[in-house]
């Protein structure tokens, strides 16, 4: 059986998917999970030798599992189409492959490192992130109506903020521009809206209009964008931006399911507080068994 089977979950993602999955080759298994590309993405998948399924899109909780089910490897990471792995990160998840399973938790969170308009992002809220990717198979499931998250028992392990573990990382969006900001940003800015009206949260025009200058001084001075340079000032406007449409957003869905607005949202409104946010604070971190550190030098 293999080790590790890396996944990438696609639709249409020609113009980043060969880069993604060039990193993956430590795998010893990748899975591709499609929702229905009309580009080259199945053609790319097939060029890298990947095991292609098929799954009609019904949200990022439903794709998640049934892409684990496909999945033989003892570990699974989950790389995004427009990541790419470092190799000594892949070096390293190799490593913690390789090494007794009852030794680590059932899930390691990972270094992410940011880019904007090409300029890697050395400030700013989130930047480098951490994020839930590699997981003991049998050990996790995905839940969340809206938002998805990965369900387990135990702590975390943390890849990418120890000196040992500094090169092993995951590279997010080199060529993010504007355009690609804002494609995203609708679809991200209705899953979020949906995810606090599910929660029985509400907002206001005032509170909507307000955000916009609180998250830019918060973000560009509190949290540093502004260190980014012009690009980081560009970023911090778009994120401001981001916020007040998620507030509009939010809003309209509260005026339509009371009645006050008469529109057809395209979306199905979750109940008013059937969902809780799921608290991050339940898990412990925990340190990578020293085991399996590496550094830039044993990862060559």
């Amino acid at each position: 059986m293999p080790r590790i089977t890396a996944c990438v979950i696609t639709k249409n993602e020609e113009k980043t998917l060969t880069r993604a999955l060039r990193s993956l080759r430590f795998a010893d298994e990748i899975v591709v999970v499609d929702a229905g590309s009309t580009d080259q993405t199945l053609e790319i998948a097939k060029n890298s030798n990947a095991k292609i399924y098929q799954n009609p899109w019904n949200g990022f909780t439903e794709q998640r599992n049934f892409a684990l089910s496909k999945c033989s490897g003892d570990w699974v990471f989950f790389l995004d189409s427009d990541e790419a792995a470092t190799e000594q990160l892949g070096a390293l998840l190799k490593r913690i492959s390789e090494d007794d399973l009852v030794k680590h938790p059932n899930c390691y969170s990972i270094r992410r490192e940011e880019y904007f308009l090409g300029k890697l992002l050395v400030a700013g809220p989130g930047n480098p992130s951490f994020q839930w990717r590699f997981f003991k198979k049998n050990a996790v499931h995905f839940e969340g109506e809206v938002h998805e998250f990965p369900r387990f028992e135990g702590g975390i392990g943390m890849i990418g903020k120890s000196q040992s573990t500094k090169e092993a990382f995951i590279h997010h969006w080199p060529s993010l521009g504007v355009d690609r900001f804002l494609n995203k940003l609708n679809h991200y800015t209705t899953l979020e809206a949906l995810d606090r009206f599910s929660q029985g949260i509400r907002t206001s025009l005032f509170h909507a209009t307000f955000t916009f200058f609180s998250t830019f001084l918060k973000n560009g001075i509190r949290y540093g964008g502004f260190r980014n340079g012009k690009e980081g000032f560009v970023l911090t406007l778009l994120e401001s931006f981001s916020r007040v449409v998620r507030h509009l957003k939010l809003w309209v869905f509260w005026q339509v399911y009371e009645g006050k607005i008469k529109i057809d949202l395209n979306v199905k409104l979750p109940v008013p507080g059937s969902a809780k946010p799921y608290l991050h604070e339940e898990l412990e971190k925990a340190e990578v068994p020293s085991s399996i550190n590496i550094n830039k030098d044993s990862a060559s």
